[in-house]
């Protein structure tokens, strides 16, 4: 094999490691090292001068022993990287600061932690976390919101799980922000945040989800009580395993819809996969081409009844204000 090529191999291979590995490194100290901003970007700075000296070394060979220097550092870094570790007890936001947790008996669901807070605006509001029991041979089936908080492509997910006494058990996949931090979809890729399992009462999270003017669309799932109980349990399960064991958000791998379709499919194996799961602002074409809403009216259709922003109330009990948000909603189960 000719040296000319050899070379454009590793070169066509090196240049872009060097140039990503850098990159990400950049990115990972930015958002993790426990510095100032004036200090951590004096460090990035260095990270990135050696990083851009062995890109210049694979051309030059004055330059070769940049490359045995960037090699060290980004080990360093790795190793650092592998310090860095989840935890559930840090200072995080009120709306976070606990994950509920659940204990079964025989059909009877105790939850600890269940969220009920009355929201006077995103920034004012009354914080309660309450115990609740449901019992399990009255749930009926499950319903998922799609919230749309920043476009059509990416919506927060969440489950609600609904009973014969008219009430609803939301479950709400999250990050776990502290106190003095804001969501970065980009930081979710760096360890930035916990994962949290939340529960609570309907109208504490709609009603907050309107505060932010966001557009909340419910669908009714075709589900037996059954399967609702079984991913029900899960969540439950899961929550319990992350109130030991923490982990980090991932903004693509653990976040709030993929990390609910890792838990559908680990219960049902043969549940469909496609592209829309990633981007589940598209979820609603998802379930319709599966059968899992109401498909005895056109998606378009479906889609717009599933609107119940305007239905959110303040004033009405949990019956009512579930009931509400399920007027004139497509029922596959009905």
């Amino acid at each position: 094999m000719p040296r000319r090529f050899v070379r454009l191999v590793v070169f066509t291979l090196a240049v872009p490691a060097v140039f990503l590995s850098g990159l990400w490194g950049a990115l990972a100290l930015w958002f993790q090292l426990p510095l100032a901003a004036g200090p951590r970007l004096g460090v990035i700075a260095a990270f990135a001068l050696v990083a851009a000296l062995a890109l210049a070394g694979l051309f030059a060979r004055r330059l070769r022993n940049a490359l045995v220097a960037y090699g060290a550092a980004f080990l360093g870094l790795l190793l650092w990287w592998s310090t860095i570790q989840p935890s559930n007890d840090r200072d995080f936001a009120p709306d976070v600061a606990h994950g509920v947790t659940g204990v079964l008996r025989g059909d009877t669901l105790t939850l600890e932690n269940v969220r009920n807070f009355s929201w006077r605006s995103p920034d004012d509001f009354d914080e309660n976390w309450e115990e609740r029991s449901y019992d399990l041979s009255t749930l009926e089936g499950a319903d998922f919101y799609l919230v749309y908080f920043m476009g059509p492509l990416i919506a927060h997910s969440m489950v609600s799980f609904g009973f014969s006494d008219g009430r609803h058990l939301l479950f709400s996949i999250e990050i776990r922000p502290e106190r003095h931090e804001s969501f970065s979809a980009l930081g979710g890729f760096f360890r930035k945040f916990e994962l949290v399992f939340l529960a609570g009462d309907e109208r504490d999270y709609l009603f907050l989800r309107k505060a932010r003017d966001e557009d909340v669309r419910l669908f009714r799932l075709r589900l037996d009580r059954a399967q609702a109980r079984k991913i029900l349990l899960e969540y439950v399960r899961e929550a319990n395993a992350l109130a030991i064991h923490p982990k980090f958000y991932n903004t693509l791998t653990a976040n709030c819809n993929s990390t609910i379709f890792v838990m559908i499919q680990s219960l049902f194996p043969n549940f469909p996969t496609d592209w829309r799961v990633v981007l589940n602002g598209f979820l609603p074409g998802f379930f319709y081409d599966h059968n899992l809403v109401d498909t005895r009216l056109p998606l378009d259709e479906l889609i717009r009844r599933a609107f119940v922003t305007d239905r959110i109330r303040s004033g009405l009990s949990e019956q009512d204000f579930g009931a509400r948000l399920r007027e004139n909603t497509p029922d596959p189960n009905r």
